[in-house]
């Protein structure tokens, strides 16, 4: 089975918000793919002492997942994070599936994503029949 990375903005968008996207991704994949969350130990409040311990745990997820699907549709949150993890999935050679019309002219954005779409839904579609094995 597959891994998906669920990328998106964190900051400027609440933690309820950040993973409700997240959870329906999931329950939307969930026959075919496994998925991998940066909230994973964190849901209701950050729990690494270090914040370079995100960093490194995200890392490590994006090279052990098989590809990313990338929230774009906060065009008031920060991107920084989500810029860097779809740099380093791009780097390591994983299909970038993004979704959302945040930042439609942004031209790293659109250089790095293998594909961008409308909605969640129609990424999880892209990851059916691309993807799955």
């Amino acid at each position: 089975m597959k891994t998906v990375f669920l990328s998106g903005p964190m900051r400027g968008v609440n933690r309820e918000e950040a993973q409700k996207w997240r959870k329906q991704a999931s329950k939307l994949l969930k026959r075919h793919f496994k998925t991998i969350t940066p909230y994973r130990g964190r849901e209701n409040k950050e729990t690494f002492p270090d914040p370079k311990g995100a960093v490194i745990r995200d890392k490590s997820d994006i090279l052990s997942s098989d590809l990313m699907i990338v929230n774009d549709s906060y065009s008031d949150a920060s991107m920084i994070g989500t810029s860097m993890e779809i740099l380093f999935a791009y780097e390591h050679n994983k299909p970038i599936i993004v979704f959302g019309q945040a930042h439609p002219k942004d031209y790293w954005l659109n250089y790095h994503a293998s594909i961008r779409v409308e909605t969640l839904e129609k990424a999880c579609e892209v990851c059916k029949k691309l993807f799955h094995d």
